[in-house]
């Protein structure tokens, strides 16, 4: 098991968390998201934001809006699909947009 906590943690397209754990299982699925209340052991604060996203595969496309993103990354691929966290390095957290040097990375 393993825990990132970031800044923004989004599990949909309409709104987000803010300061958030993602625990991800063995297997590198999510198995759990909650508030971050206390700092816990074993946990890795990576900040910026985290995405939980049915896509197993997922890249941001050149000039691709924020808002944009997030609709195609929450898209259901089957009926009941496993969930991945994905970390948006380089995100600018005050404007919630990519900047030149965003960078996608599954978790």
């Amino acid at each position: 098991m393993k825990r990132f906590a970031c800044h923004y943690l989004y599990v949909s397209a309409d709104g987000c968390y803010s300061k958030y754990v993602v625990e991800l299982e063995d297997n590198g699925r999510v198995g759990a998201y909650f508030p971050l209340k206390e700092e816990l052991s074993a946990t890795q604060w990576i900040g910026g934001v985290i995405i939980v996203s049915p896509m197993h595969e997922l890249e941001i496309y050149s000039g691709e809006k924020f808002a944009d993103f997030l609709q195609r990354a929450m898209q259901e691929t089957e009926t009941e699909p496993p969930v991945y966290a994905w970390h948006i390095a380089d995100f600018d957290l005050q404007k919630k947009e990519f900047t030149m040097e965003s960078r996608l990375v599954r978790l």
